[in-house]
Order: C-alpha cells, then structure tokens, then sequence
C-alpha cells in the first residue's frame, strides 16, 4: 500500500480523534498561558492551576483508548494515576465550587432554583420555597380512594 492510501485510509478513524485531541490542547495551551501571564492576579493563580491541571487530566482521560491503541500507554498504572489526580483535584477544589460557578452563572434571581442560590443556605431555602405552594400540608385528593378498600394484613391467600 503506498502513502497515500495508508493516509487515506487512515483518516476516516483518526482524523475526527485527532481534530478533538488538538483543539483540546489548544485550549490548555491557552489556558496555561493565561495562567502564568503577569497581569493574572496572583490570588487567582492556584485555582486557576488546578483548574487547568484538572481540564488536561480530564481530556486525557477521555483519549486513554486511543492511547492504549497506540501504544503510548499500557498496563493498569497511567489510568490509575490519571483517575486518582482527577480525583484529589476535585477534592481539593471542592471549596472554590460555589465562587467557581458564580463566576459563570446567572444571578440568583435568574436562576430561580432554591438549591442553586449563593449563600449556601441549601436546605433552608429548599424547605422555604417548599411551604410557598398552596396547600402543601394536606392530603393529596386522591387520599381517600387510596386508602379505601385495602386488604387486611393476613387475609389474602396465595393462589399457589
């Protein structure tokens, strides 16, 4: 088979993958170099590493088939280690989530979800927006055709 055929053929399964692959790491390129600019706030830099970290484990991940089918990888241990970084990276900005997705998300009042708003109060305003609704503390109306001809415990028998 010459080049050409080789190259042809090829790209029907890889050029898609590779496309996906370079366009990812265009963005952690970007991303890195925004990271270690001068006019980034210092105080912004240690999230926004782990954050960076985070997105290229993430995509690595996501390419570890390909990977292996390349032979770049093999064995247990590169996935092990890739899914536990992921892991301890979340963790360890677990503490920044609420202020990460402010930084994106709409207001409160846009939002308009009771377990979405940002100051933290979850269960309070869930409970809250719970006992707005009218007539929340009564039997539903089906109540009664529910309960009504039931079976006493003990009287049916098995057909068995």
């Amino acid at each position: 088979m010459g080049d050409f055929d080789a190259r042809n053929n090829s790209q029907v399964y890889y050029c898609r993958s590779l496309a996906i692959a370079y366009s990812e790491y265009i963005s952690l390129q970007s991303f890195y170099e925004l990271i270690t600019d001068k006019d980034t706030p210092q105080d912004l830099r240690s999230v926004l590493r782990k954050l960076c970290a985070l997105y290229g484990l993430w995509s690595l991940n996501s390419h570890m088939a390909t990977l292996y089918q390349g032979n770049y990888l093999n064995g247990r241990k590169p996935v092990e280690l890739v899914q536990k970084a992921i892991l301890t990276l979340c963790s360890q900005l677990k503490d920044d989530a609420v202020a990460l997705v402010d930084v994106f998300a709409p207001t409160d009042f846009i939002l308009n979800s009771p377990i979405g708003y940002a100051d933290g109060q979850l269960y309070k305003n869930l409970w809250s927006t719970m006992m707005q609704g009218s007539q929340v503390l009564e039997r539903p109306s089906w109540w009664k055709e529910f309960c009504s001809d039931k079976p006493v415990i003990g009287s049916l028998q098995s057909k068995l």
